[in-house]
């Protein structure tokens, strides 16, 4: 059986850098073996972060500039696969393809009156023609669309590789990433379609505090160094734990749209910015955590691995072992890519598209039926 190469790339709604993943596996039909899982970080330029975030804040945006960083967002993605490829020392008739979730820029998933129709979306940006065409290799991009026209939210969609990784931690385990917002995919019963859903704001709030506390000088609580000077404050904690996402029953998604400038406009633009505000969002993201699972999961989960860049806070892992009466485990102690599974999860549902199989889970996503999810790019 010959092992097949695919690659994933991946920014997420932090907005800090490219995850680009290559993964080695072998595919008997009946069973997909992740065999090894390569990967490394590229910073995206000063001005495209700065550009995005006007994006994310404007109310109206230039669609000039909007179609300019849709194809600049597509050469910096080949050129972040091309460096892993160096890196790696592949060709690209080594690798059989390429998953590019692009950049996140807006994610509607509640249906939505507009001009006389109800309609919900998500645009990602990142052109994988671009992609393709730099890297020689067969592209797939824009994968939320097909899951949204089948009635889903377009979210959750890492829970497609999760289904994979459970087969060997058994029933019982919770998957939580902490990116820019945090997500849970629940398997009670390893053969059953799990729960999975958006908890609530994973790194996000919290990066943008400490940015503003440090004027521009960190974009994140390295170590949680900030936060283990501060002290939680239970009022605002209680008042934030009032948002109405947190009660929405599953399928749910959420993003920069109700935790970004709305959330601050809410809630923080009276408040001083420091160390206690920052401790209290670094638990506020594990409070969130913890009543999606009591809420919404059925059960206690066994075990939690966490994933995503909150997994290396730690403040927030210390408190979500405080809180939930499991072992909490980082990534790599359940043999798992803490930095690079989303860009893992892309690369395999790339390579089940290019073969017209199925990649969604509609229990996640609330979908109807599965679908083939991706737009494909030949090189």
């Amino acid at each position: 059986m010959k092992r097949t190469k695919a690659i994933g790339l991946m920014s997420g709604t932090s907005v800090d850098s490219i995850d680009a993943a290559v993964i080695s596996f072998d595919d008997n039909d009946a069973k997909i073996a992740i065999k090894d899982v390569k990967g490394i970080n590229v910073c995206l330029p000063d001005p495209v972060k700065k550009k995005i975030f006007a994006l994310f804040e404007a109310p109206r945006c230039s669609l000039r500039e909007l179609i300019l960083l849709h194809s600049i967002m597509g050469e910096l993605f080949a050129e972040a696969a091309l460096l892993l490829m160096k890196k790696e020392g592949l060709r690209c008739e080594d690798v059989a393809v390429i998953g590019s979730h692009g950049q996140t820029l807006y994610h509607i998933a509640e249906k939505t009156e507009f001009c006389g129709k109800t309609a919900r979306g998500s645009l990602q940006i990142g052109d994988g023609s671009i992609i393709a065409r730099r890297t020689g290799i067969t592209t797939v991009s824009d994968f939320r669309s097909a899951d949204i026209a089948a009635g889903g939210t377009g979210a959750p969609l890492v829970p497609f590789l999760e289904r994979i990784m459970v087969e060997r931690l058994g029933s019982g385990t919770a998957f939580q990433n902490i990116g820019g917002i945090g997500n849970v995919t629940f398997f009670g019963d390893a053969t059953a379609d799990p729960v999975a859903f958006d908890t609530g704001p994973g790194n996000m709030i919290i990066d943008r505090l400490v940015h503003e506390f440090t004027k521009g000088a960190w974009s994140y609580d390295r170590d949680g160094s900030l936060g283990r000077k501060g002290n939680i404050d239970e009022t605002i904690l209680q008042e934030w734990m009032a948002h109405p996402y947190l009660e929405k029953k599953p399928p749910k998604s959420t993003g920069r749209e109700e935790f970004g400038s709305s959330f601050f406009d809410i809630f923080l633009k009276k408040l001083t910015i420091n160390e206690d505000l920052i401790r209290t969002a670094e638990e506020f993201t594990v409070r969130s955590i913890v009543h999606a699972y009591s809420a919404h999961l059925g059960r206690n989960p066994d075990r939690v691995v966490v994933t995503g860049g909150g997994v290396h806070n730690p403040l927030i892992m210390e408190s979500l072992r405080k809180h939930l009466q499991c072992p909490v485990l980082k990534g790599e102690e359940a043999g798992i890519s803490s930095d690079y599974k989303e860009a893992e999860a892309f690369a395999l549902m790339a390579y089940f598209a290019i073969n017209g199989k199925t990649n969604n889970i509609p229990s996640a996503t609330g979908a109807a039926c599965p679908v083939v999810m991706g737009k494909i790019s030949q090189a």
